[in-house]
């Protein structure tokens, strides 16, 4: 019995240690990076369809948006942000702003938090 309860009290610690942010951290004014390494679309961050942005005269290269710093505008009651680029440019030279699903996206490493250290 002793050794069931330390071990639920452990659980109970590691699980709270390295669980993820949620989002109920985030507000309107924080700063997230997109994470992604291969050039296959986004699940998580709703860019239109690649062959929108070609037909609007880009090229759709999501592997050029890793990196990238965003800022969460604004946060519906679903947890659907919209995201628009920090460094003053848009995505894929046409759009000013994108939407992404917060939880999920951080869950799956798709947008990642800025450290505070990190702001600079």
């Amino acid at each position: 019995m002793k050794y069931t309860i330390v071990l639920l009290a452990f659980l109970m610690f590691s699980y709270s240690s390295f669980s993820q942010n949620e989002v109920s951290d985030l507000k309107p004014g924080d700063v997230l990076i997109i994470s992604k390494d291969s050039n296959t679309p986004f699940q998580y961050l709703y860019f239109p369809k690649p062959n929108f942005i070609i037909k609007r005269g880009s090229i759709a290269n999501y592997k050029g948006l890793n990196g990238m710093r965003v800022q969460i505008e604004a946060i519906s009651d679903e947890s659907v942000a919209r995201l628009i680029p920090l460094n003053g440019k848009k995505f894929f030279n046409i759009f000013s702003y994108v939407n992404a699903d917060l939880k999920s996206a951080l869950n799956n490493k798709e947008l990642k938090q800025l450290n505070s250290g990190q702001k600079s």
